[in-house]
Formats: structure tokens, sequence, C-alpha cells
């Protein structure tokens, strides 16, 4: 029983990107450029059930995460830390060892991650060329990082 309480990631393929679309749209959060190159996205279940969505771009050893997103009936239970878990796991292991946010909305729940609030001109080159930092997410946006655990990419 316990096995099927794990938070499970499955990348995104064929129709579930329309749900992952939707959930974005309905949490007010950006989509115009999901479809670039050097992004992971994946659905995230536990017990059968979508609790979720999120991904991360690509930027060498840099990652941005993207768009976690969790099912309303799922939040303020600690499903929120658990899939982020499971999305910074999966960035180590393929060499990330930074990650970069931008939020309007979550800085609470990310500073009760470990990720730490920096100034938005900090961001390394590639991260502040991205979508996210030259207009999708407003100049308002709190810009956070976190050094991913080098235990997740062994």
């Amino acid at each position: 029983m316990e096995e099927e309480m794990m938070i499970q990631a499955k990348e995104l393929a064929g129709g579930q990107w329309r749900r992952f679309f939707d959930a974005l749209e309905s949490a007010d959060l950006p989509s115009d450029d999901i479809d670039l190159p050097n992004r992971a996205f994946f659905e995230f279940t536990r017990g059968g059930e979508t609790v979720g969505w999120g991904g991360f771009e690509t930027h060498g050893a840099d990652g941005l995460l993207r768009s976690l997103v969790v099912e309303p009936a799922y939040r303020s239970k600690g499903v929120g830390a658990e899939v982020l878990r499971v999305i910074e796991a999966i960035a180590a292991n393929q060499g990330i060892a930074r990650f970069h946010l931008l939020t309007t909305t979550a800085s609470g729940f990310f500073k009760q991650q470990g990720y730490a609030v920096n100034q938005r001109g900090s961001a390394p080159p590639l991260i502040s060329q991205t979508e996210q930092f030259k207009g999708l997410c407003p100049g308002s946006a709190c810009y956070m990082c976190k050094a991913l655990s080098a235990n997740a990419r062994k």
C-alpha cells in the first residue's frame, strides 16, 4: 500500500498536453513557451490519480523550474512538496546543479523547500534570457534559487 502512495512521474505525451495546458490556464500560469526546446514536463500521479503537473527547462548546469501545478483536491496536503522533490531529483539526475524559479504567489512555499530569494539581476545569463525572465513573468515576480543535492544525482 505504501508504494501505491508514492508520487510517480510520467513525461507528458499525446493527449496529456491538453490537461496540462488547461491546468496552467486555470492556475493563471504562463503557457506560451511550453513547446520550446530544452523543456521536460511531467504528469504526477499517486495511487493512479493525477495529482499535478510540472517540469523544467535545462540550461547547462542550471535549470528553470516551470509550472508546478497541483490539482485543487490535493493542495495543502504536502503533495506539492512531494512533486517538487521528484522534479528536483529528475533534474539532478540529468546533471542540473541549481534550480531557479520565478513566482508571484508561492515564495513562502518555496522558502519552506529550501529556495532562497535573490536579486533578479543576479540570475545566470542563460536563465535571465529565458522567456519567463524576459516577459512571461512580471518584473515583480520573486526570483529564487536552490542548489540541488548531489545525492539525487548518484
